[in-house]
């Protein structure tokens, strides 16, 4: 009996708060586009990072909206987590097919978010 309620206590708190394992905050959106996508997109998103700019196809510009034009968030997603080439964008862009979706769909939040 007691047992069942912690279960159900545990549930409902979990409800409330609108946690799932699944979850990924703004925060860690962050911490991987620090990791994985400044080095090329730069840390404000302007398509300035050092890698970045040895590149021949140059990396998207955010702040500015570009390469967000004509994509959705399930095309962005879809670059992330296979690469730009899997929807036509540059074969520079790696896939990241490690991130869950959960860390996807954040990511994608994030990259919308630096557009001034």
């Amino acid at each position: 009996m007691k047992r069942t309620f912690l279960t159900a206590a545990l549930v409902a708190v979990v409800g409330i708060m609108g946690l799932s394992a699944g979850d990924a905050s703004a925060q860690d959106a962050k911490a991987i586009y620090a990791k994985e996508c400044a080095k090329c997109h730069g840390d404000s998103g302007a398509g300035d990072g050092a890698m970045g700019q040895k590149l021949k196809d140059k990396p998207s510009d955010w702040t500015k909206g570009a390469g967000l034009s004509g994509l959705d968030d399930a095309k962005l997603a879809e670059s992330i987590a296979k690469g730009g080439g899997a929807i036509g964008k540059s074969k520079a862009m790696p896939a990241y097919p490690k991130l869950s979706d959960a860390e996807v769909k954040a990511l994608v939040a994030h990259v919308k978010s630096l557009k001034k």
